[in-house]
């Protein structure tokens, strides 16, 4: 989340043999001791950097410290602090997220114009605190390298933990508000490549961007979500809103045990038994720790086009067109489940079944005795023909399915007349198939 230069350790000398430094003798962990220019040489070469920093010409300064300095023509922008004092120790400080830094000068490219704003801490003016390893990668940067903190390891936390929320969100503009999420678009440079494909994309203050939830995104994506009971008491994770992943099943996922812009989305999709990345992608995540439990499948001969799940995640108003046998021969395992067609289940409130045509040939002999005459018969069967595909597994299909036509739809469906054929005496009753 943050691109920090490797700082190096140079000395600000000519390109020949690098003077001793009695005060880091005896340190192995030193890099070579750096030469100083008096302030009245220094004061010739031009100022820069705001005048904290003079530019000097590049064969003053040794090759392992040219490339983090700002250059201009055939000089280099050295901040005078480097310039003037061969044993400068930077200040240790709390830099980004709460990890260990040192207080380098901003006058380092890499430093004053990182990804994300470094803090000032407790570093003196012109400072800004780097953090002594890349918060993405875990590799030093050099910032904790330098003068006598070279000779020191920089304190780590124990074990895998997530960083503090310390990143001011302020510059980036909040998306996500419609879904009730807390998000903020990050441009797309901040975000792994790994989590773009698990985030929307948006408009980042005119450069691409992806919708991170706060929580990632205030600890450069160094956090865990919290374990939480999702579908039928399977484990799960609380994950945002914001994850298009998330906000498609919103309706279905619980929230206990999580914020209320956050829902708790199972480690394994209960219709496939695979995982769902929900449960692999914090910080400090080991993964999960029961194993998986799909949905019993309740279509004819056990095909997997309809599966037996938990009655709360039917609408109230909705149960009534399921039951809890569905095309098996015996009721779903789990008690109080419901059969419901997979198509229903993906689709949720947006479930619209697909437009069909049926000959309805089961019923040319009811027709016939409606109607004396076989043409008249065909002619009116012709009016109940237009239908939508639901599934042979539904309670008011199950008992006629064979008698219907499957034309147009797909395995374990049948094409369901707008008007019961079956009332044609009492008039163009409508099946509530053709209702959505």
């Amino acid at each position: 989340m943050l691109a920090l230069l490797t700082l190096a350790t140079g000395c600000l000398e000519t390109d020949g043999p690098a003077p001793k430094n009695e005060k880091l003798t005896g340190c192995d962990k030193s890099g070579p001791a750096r030469g100083a220019i008096k302030p009245e040489i220094l004061a010739v070469f031009p100022g820069c950097c705001q005048g904290i920093g003079h530019l000097i010409p590049d064969f003053l300064v040794p090759k392992d410290f040219r490339a983090m300095l700002a250059r201009e023509g055939e000089s280099l922008c050295v901040p005078d602090i480097f310039a003037t004092d061969p044993d400068y120790t930077p200040r240790k400080c709390t830099s980004v997220f709460g990890l260990p830094g040192a207080c380098i000068s901003s006058c380092v490219p890499a430093v004053g114009n990182a990804d994300v704003p470094l803090p000032a801490a407790n570093c003196d003016a012109g400072d800004l605190c780097a953090p002594c390893k890349d918060p993405r990668t875990g590799e030093d940067t050099g910032s904790c390298k330098i003068g006598k903190l070279a000779c020191e390891t920089p304190p780590e936390r124990p074990g895998c933990h997530d960083f503090e929320p310390s990143l001011d969100l302020s510059p980036y503009p909040t998306c996500c508000q419609d879904k009730g999420g807390r998000a903020h678009c990050a441009p797309a440079r901040l975000v792994s490549e790994a989590q773009q494909k698990d985030l929307s994309p948006c408009d980042s203050g005119g450069e691409p961007g992806f919708c991170v939830p706060d929580k990632f995104l205030a600890r450069g994506g160094k956090f865990t979500p919290t374990t939480c009971k999702s579908i039928g008491g399977r484990e799960g994770r609380c994950i945002s809103v914001c994850a298009p992943s998330v906000a498609k099943d919103m309706a279905n996922l619980p929230t206990t045990g999580c914020d209320a812009d956050e829902r708790c989305a199972p480690c394994y999709d209960p219709r496939t038994g695979i995982g769902t990345g929900a449960c692999t992608i914090g910080n400090c995540d080991d993964g999960p720790k029961e194993p998986p439990k799909p949905f019993e499948p309740c279509g004819k001969d056990g095909a997997d086009d309809a599966y037996c799940v938990p009655a709360d995640l039917v609408p109230a108003a909705d149960r009534h067109q399921f039951d809890n046998i569905g095309c098996n021969a015996k009721p779903c395992a789990e008690p109080g489940a419901l059969c419901v067609p997979k198509k229903i289940i993906d689709a949720g409130p947006t479930y619209q079944p697909k437009h069909c045509e049926n000959d309805l040939l089961g019923y040319l002999a009811l027709f016939q005795k409606l109607f004396t005459d076989p043409i008249a018969a065909i002619g009116a069967l012709k009016e109940y023909k237009e239908g939508r595909c639901l599934s042979r597994c539904l309670p008011k299909v199950r008992p006629k399915a064979d008698l219907l036509g499957q034309k147009d739809c797909e395995a374990g469906e049948v094409c369901v007349p707008c008007f019961d054929p079956e009332k044609a005496k009492e008039g163009k009753i409508p099946t509530g198939a053709c209702d959505r």
